[in-house]
């Protein structure tokens, strides 16, 4: 039957919002790239001509907000000189706007879930049975993740030859040896597919080297983790700019940390020098560096002196500390890194050494913070940091006049599920709420696990009625989930509660609200919505 004129019309709306979509993409993505390319000619040419792409989709697409933000990076572009690396400052706005970006990126498609599978590359899944991999599918699109059931090794060749996947879930015994069959597939592309395999018995060492040789990145034993899968998939299509890291640099001489600002700032990290060693208690609490990068010897006190000091303050404890000094004598190395330092580097250190060794040390150091931050399970804030950014959010909203909304989940007859299942089933379900809860929130909302099977979100610059609206969709989104519980899979709801920021209220304020709303959505019946102050 031939499609209306009006159906037409929604079609090539969805399709040139896809090119959109995908620009924006390119956009993140070639961002991504900076601290491999150290701001070189060619990667600041294409970068800029793909931010003049998306400006121009934008425009002719009525796409206002990304038309907005593309501007901004155009104009802060245009005061980049090629072949001079751009200040802090500049790397730092041209960071924030594409982190504004990706939200925008991310809130757009949260608002049609299917436009955001369709602008996905898909997943090829090569099962073992093509009934099963039918099931597993559609489980995964639920949680956004676009895939192409493959029954036999010469449809996987043709697809690859049609579209290049984001990446291959491929069961080891695919037409016989799945492995073999990935091999093949990946010579066509011109870059190799990561691939996930999958084995219902443990393999041996040469499986395993043989699905490494193929681009295998995970290896999954007996039947398939859907929260684990989506979790791996996520990480593939994640569209989150990491923030720039942060490093404060502490010399005396102001054109030792030039030098050392410049180089840092080649590789896209955000520095800031201080020139005094004693003031560098306010200018760790005004910068927030993820390492500190310190001469040992310095007018007023000594870099040992400045690390001792620092290692005596709990909030400072684990903040790595690397010595760029011309010391020469190894014993004192030793001391310097024997008295909270991490690393010691002697002038003068070539430039990838320098970029290099602070770049882990700060990776290392975000790891950490997260972990401490973190819930074990979920990978979501904890209970206690949750608070801490709700009531950051508060001060936020009183000082823009911004909507926020706070929302408490709970999972209906949590009980029931650890009781007749077990508790491993129950972990199971609450990682993949954790999991559905990322796939469909923007990057600025604050996700938090807030106690056994009770989740936060906290939501700024979002009226309650768009909250209820969003939590609604994801609620009925997450009933369709089957859960695995090793005889058959079972569907499990969840109920929520709404507070909305207002003049002069706190965090524990939103909090105790959306606490007696969640508390209102379990007695109306569970599986539903409830907005605090609402008939």
């Amino acid at each position: 039957m031939s499609k209306t004129k009006a159906e037409q019309l929604v079609e090539l709306k969805q399709h040139f919002g896809r090119r959109v979509m995908d620009q924006a993409r390119l956009v993140i993505t070639s961002w991504h790239d900076l601290e491999e390319v150290l701001w070189n000619s060619t990667w600041l040419d294409e970068f800029t001509a793909q931010v003049h792409k998306l400006n121009k989709l934008a425009n002719r697409h009525d796409n206002e907000r990304i038309k907005e933000l593309s501007a901004f990076l155009q104009q802060l572009l245009a005061d980049v000189v090629p072949g001079k690396i751009p200040q802090s400052q500049v790397i730092e706005s041209l960071s924030q706007t594409v982190q504004a970006l990706a939200d925008a990126c991310s809130r757009d498609s949260d608002q049609d879930s299917q436009n955001r599978i369709n602008g996905r590359r898909p997943v090829y899944l090569c099962g073992q049975s093509v009934a099963q991999s039918v099931n597993l599918a559609e489980q995964l699109n639920f949680f956004g993740i676009p895939i192409q059931v493959i029954s036999t090794r010469q449809e996987l060749q043709q697809a690859v030859l049609h579209r290049i996947p984001a990446a291959m879930i491929v069961n080891v015994d695919f037409e016989q040896d799945g492995i073999v069959a990935v091999q093949a597939a990946q010579k066509a592309l011109s870059k190799p597919a990561p691939v996930l395999f999958q084995s219902e018995k443990e393999p041996n060492i040469h499986t395993r080297l043989a699905a490494t040789r193929a681009q295998g990145v995970h290896f999954h034993i007996g039947q398939p983790d859907v929260g684990l899968l989506v979790k791996q998939l996520s990480a593939i299509y994640s569209m989150r700019p990491e923030n720039p890291y942060r490093v404060l640099v502490v010399d005396d001489s102001r054109a030792q940390s030039t030098y050392a600002e410049r180089v840092l700032n080649q590789a896209g990290m955000i520095t800031h020098a201080i020139n005094d060693p004693l003031t560098i208690l306010e200018a760790l609490q005004h910068f927030q560096p993820d390492a500190i990068l310190m001469d040992m010897y310095m007018p007023g006190c000594t870099g040992i002196e400045l690390a001792r000091v620092l290692r005596q303050q709990t909030r400072y404890d684990t903040l790595p500390i690397l010595y760029l000094s011309a010391e020469q004598d190894v014993e004192k190395q030793l001391d310097a890194i024997g008295q909270g330092g991490d690393d010691f580097l002697t002038k003068p250190v070539p430039r990838d050494v320098l970029i290099t060794t602070v770049r882990n040390r700060c990776l290392r150091n975000r790891g950490l913070k997260q972990q401490m931050i973190r819930d074990s399970l979920t990978g979501l804030l904890d209970h206690i940091n949750t608070l801490e950014a709700l009531q950051q959010e508060v001060n936020q909203a009183e000082e823009s006049n911004n909507p926020l909304t706070f929302a408490m989940l709970d999972i209906d007859h949590f009980k029931a599920v650890n009781d007749t299942y077990g508790h491993a089933v129950g972990d199971s379900v609450i990682r993949s709420l954790a999991l559905y809860l990322r796939q469909r929130f923007r990057v600025t909302d604050h996700l938090g696990r807030y106690g056994g099977e009770e989740f936060a979100i906290i939501l700024p610059n979002t009226p309650p009625d768009i909250a209820e609206t969003l939590l609604n969709e994801v609620a009925a989104g997450f009933a369709r989930i089957h859960h695995e519980t090793g005889s058959k899979p079972i569907n499990v709801t969840f109920s929520s509660g709404l507070a909305a920021w207002q003049p002069g209220l706190l965090g524990t304020d939103l909090s105790q609200a959306a606490d007696i709303a969640l508390y209102e959505a379990k007695r109306q019946g569970r599986n539903r919505v409830c907005v605090s102050g609402s008939e």
